[in-house]
């Protein structure tokens, strides 16, 4: 591997195909996260052709270390070969869309309500922007009122992006029953709950994205001052407290909390953040790293509350695909047979005290942090005033995709397929890049004379400021 990753072989054939692309999709793309403005335009591909565990190649023939994982669903690996027979295996019992039920539906249903905590019944559907509108339909259901408080981000209906800089097409009306809450302002949340008063059905939210354990007891095995807390965090933690106070807030003003799990589930544990740090929600989202990349998403709940889904409408043709649900089946158990949670948080770990240690020796505090936890690690830059530059972040890409790295301005998806060599090559890549940020920032010259790109920039601005979304 080594000096065979990087931008060797140029982009020509990328950006034929892009040219090809603008003409016949519109925007030039179907997901937002994969399209060239979220990558320096110049500097990285912009389509693959190729993959493996986590490799991937660019239709030039460039290689490069994948920490972008199918915008973060891949967590075993591309091409993993367990997950793959367990499709065939279903492909050749010519089942991929059946014209009744199905027993996968079944199965994946009780394997689910094993590793959730607050899973006692199961939804399908085919995305997470599907299941979260799901979630907050059945909570107006059950509660009789139509507000929603959110944090974080929940995909592309209507209820929720209108809360967004990109909210064309939503009306005003729609708009205004969504309204954004600051994660740890429980006291600026009770004061909107208190000028709502018995107008809020939920809140729903992502139990954590950027935030920074303040507790130094945490490892990935538990809390190391407290043994006996052998999962997770102790109570003293910062984190969980916070979690708490929100689910004490939503629940004395009679409204149902929702934690949206896409991606911090079979992350922080198979049952997500809430389960690592202890805080059961009423309702959950999940879908990325169930199924490591076929589409699937699952709205989970307490009975009380999901069997009001024979009233409350959710309903897909593609929701009970079998090929799918095989996939989910093989996931949930290849986690359980490896520990592979345990294997995330050591691999992120890893790379979270050898990044600082990188942004240390090169003095870049000021330029370069680390946001998240390690299992969903967040590499920030910024001015020396704090504020989030977009061209430092394009920097920062550039050199690492030079140095064999395909990854966001922001997030690192991690993946079970990350062998010692690989995460030598990422510290090394992270270590070469930072010298050129350091060289940057220090010089009398620009930002824009270091840029060989045409600087990308987040899908969601206000967002990726407040490192409320990943990337």
């Amino acid at each position: 591997m080594g000096t065979s990753i990087g931008l060797k072989n140029g982009i020509k054939n990328s950006n034929i195909l892009y040219e090809r692309a603008k003409k016949v999709i519109g925007s030039g793309t179907n997901t937002f996260s994969r399209a060239p403005g979220v990558f320096p335009d110049g500097v990285a591909p912009k389509f693959l052709d190729k993959q493996d565990g986590c490799h991937t190649w660019d239709v030039d023939g460039n290689e490069f270390i994948d920490m972008v994982m199918g915008c973060g669903p891949v967590t075993l690996g591309h091409n993993h070969p367990v997950i793959n027979n367990a499709i065939k295996a279903q492909l050749d019992k010519g089942g991929i869309l059946y014209s009744m039920l199905n027993p996968l539906e079944v199965e994946v249903a009780e394997k689910l309500i094993d590793v959730i905590d607050c899973a006692e019944m199961v939804k399908f559907s085919k995305n997470g922007s599907d299941v979260c509108a799901a979630s907050v339909k059945l909570a107006r259901h059950i509660t009789g009122r139509d507000m929603i408080f959110q944090w974080g981000y929940h995909g592309f209906q209507d209820w929720y992006i209108g809360t967004t800089d990109r909210n064309a097409g939503i009306p005003q009306a729609v708009r205004d029953l969504t309204l954004n809450f600051d994660y740890e302002d429980t006291d600026k949340l009770r004061q909107m709950f208190a000028e709502h008063k018995g107008q809020v059905a939920a809140i729903i939210m992502e139990p954590v994205i950027g935030q920074r354990q303040v507790c130094a007891n945490r490892s990935s095995n538990g809390c190391v001052k407290y043994p006996e807390k052998a999962f997770g965090p102790c109570n003293n933690c910062a984190q969980k407290k916070i979690l708490e106070e929100i689910k004490e807030i939503a629940h004395e003003n009679g409204a149902l909390l929702i934690f949206d799990e896409m991606i911090s589930g079979f992350r922080f544990s198979m049952g997500g953040a809430g389960k690592y740090f202890g805080v059961t929600p009423d309702l959950a989202t999940f879908g990325k790293g169930i199924t490591n990349g076929m589409p699937l998403g699952v709205l989970v709940g307490k009975k009380e509350y999901m069997q009001h889904f024979d009233k409350v409408f959710l309903s897909s043709t593609y929701a009970p695909e079998a090929l799918t649900l095989a996939a989910a089946s093989a996931t949930i158990d290849f986690y359980i047979e490896h520990d592979v949670i345990d294997d995330l948080w050591k691999k992120g770990d890893f790379i979270d005290h050898s990044f600082q240690e990188v942004i240390e020796k090169y003095d870049l505090s000021k330029n370069v942090s680390l946001a998240g936890y390690s299992v969903r690690l967040m590499v920030n830059t910024h001015g020396d005033d704090g504020v989030q530059d977009s061209k430092l972040a394009s920097l920062y890409q550039q050199e690492m995709f030079k140095n064999g790295i395909l990854c966001f301005a922001g997030v690192l998806m991690l993946s079970y397929s990350l062998t010692d060599k690989d995460l030598s090559a990422l510290v090394s890549a992270f270590d070469k890049t930072c010298k050129v940020i350091k060289e940057a920032v220090d010089s009398k010259n620009s930002i824009d004379s270091f840029l060989e790109c045409v600087p990308g920039a987040p899908v969601f601005k206000g967002l990726r400021e407040r490192n409320a979304t990943s990337n």
